[in-house]
């Protein structure tokens, strides 16, 4: 079956991939532009880090974050 029909039928796929970026606001906001499904909107955690996410037409989800220090 291919990846966009399971990802329509079936539970997502059962990967995260991770991507860094300086810029995680703009990152997403690209993201779901070009057709990424808005899981979780950017937010900062109490180390600093900005983290958001998405799920790609394939159903994999991509974690968007700011490089950690």
């Amino acid at each position: 079956m291919a990846l966009r029909a399971r990802a329509r039928t079936q539970a997502p796929a059962g990967i995260e991939l991770g991507l860094t970026t300086p810029d995680v606001e703009a990152a997403f906001a690209h993201a779901v532009a070009a057709g990424a499904t808005a899981v979780k909107a950017p937010t900062t955690k109490p180390w600093g880090q900005v983290v958001s996410y998405v799920r790609d037409p394939d159903g994999v989800l991509v974690e968007i974050c700011s490089p950690m220090s």
